[in-house]
């Protein structure tokens, strides 16, 4: 772990894998968590022969809760800065959740920065503005574990980075044997990082930053030329993003990890980790072939 600086914001930073490796890759985790995010078994099938770069997101894990800056353009700034401050001229990157916009944004930012990108069950308000719990597939069985549990969840409330402020203060010790057994993945999350992230949605600009597009319109995604892998999983509540990159995108193709709720990378590390490699592969292959 080290720190570096975006602006005056210190970011949190792990480098692993194989630090003497030519490829380097970014990851970029999404909201309410941190680096850790990354499963360990996912590192190590990517991280042969390859430098592989993590960083908490501002306001998240070790790095600082700023006031402001969390618009997925200015977290696209600060994933510049810690290319810049590691020293990787270009990289491939793998981003989750609302890593994915941010990941996008660095794309059509910086496109020499960038070889491709792997976007992991990605939510753009450009596609889903305004998503409910009830329009999920998925919510009735997952709101009957917290029913049994005493705990009643309308399919009104926004399905959305608000969400684990509505469950804090809830006893889920009910809820999460179920909600395992039926698949459905429960972040461990502490109370200091439960407390780091009620300060970020009341206390910065944050609400209104992630709901802001940030110019990543139809026009600036058509503009990003880099190969991207888009992989959902089936039980995922934002596979109309996905439809809708895959019309926008230039360069992207598919890949479903079937029966996978949003957390699948942490999961089923394997699954996604061999669909990240045989990507990884395949524009070498192109590369080759048209140079």
């Amino acid at each position: 772990m080290r720190t570096i600086l975006s602006g005056d914001v210190r970011l949190n930073v792990r480098e692993t894998g194989d630090p003497d490796a030519a490829p380097t890759s970014l990851f970029i985790h999404g909201l309410n968590t941190n680096i850790a995010f990354w499963h360990e078994d996912l590192l190590a099938r990517l991280g042969a022969g390859r430098r592989l770069l993590l960083a908490d997101l501002r306001g998240h894990g070790r790095s600082d809760l700023a006031p402001s800056g969390y618009t997925s353009r200015t977290l696209a700034a600060d994933a510049l800065a810690v290319l810049d401050a590691l020293g990787a001229a270009r990289c491939d990157v793998v981003a989750h959740s609302f890593g994915t916009t941010v990941a996008l944004q660095l794309a059509r930012l910086h496109p020499e920065r960038i070889r491709s990108l792997v976007l992991l069950d990605g939510r753009t308000r450009l596609f889903q503005q305004d998503l409910k719990l009830g329009d999920w597939v998925q919510f009735e069985k997952w709101r009957r574990h917290f029913t049994a549990a005493g705990i009643d969840l309308s399919p009104d409330l926004d399905l959305d980075f608000t969400l684990p402020l509505r469950l804090q203060g809830c006893d889920l010790s009910k809820v999460i044997p179920g909600l395992r057994e039926d698949g459905f993945f429960v972040p461990a999350t502490g109370t200091r990082a439960a407390e780091k992230y009620r300060r970020l949605l009341t206390e910065t600009t944050a609400p209104d930053d992630f709901r802001d597009i940030a110019g990543l319109d139809h026009a600036a995604l058509a503009a990003v030329a880099q190969p991207v892998l888009l992989v959902y999983g089936s039980a995922s509540p934002f596979l109309p993003t996905r439809d809708g990159l895959a019309r926008t995108l230039p360069d992207g193709r598919s890949a479903m990890i079937e029966g996978g709720g949003h957390n699948f990378p942490f999961l089923r590390p394997a699954e996604t980790a061999a669909l990240i490699r045989d990507f990884w592969s395949a524009p070498a292959r192109a590369r080759q072939a048209s140079a």
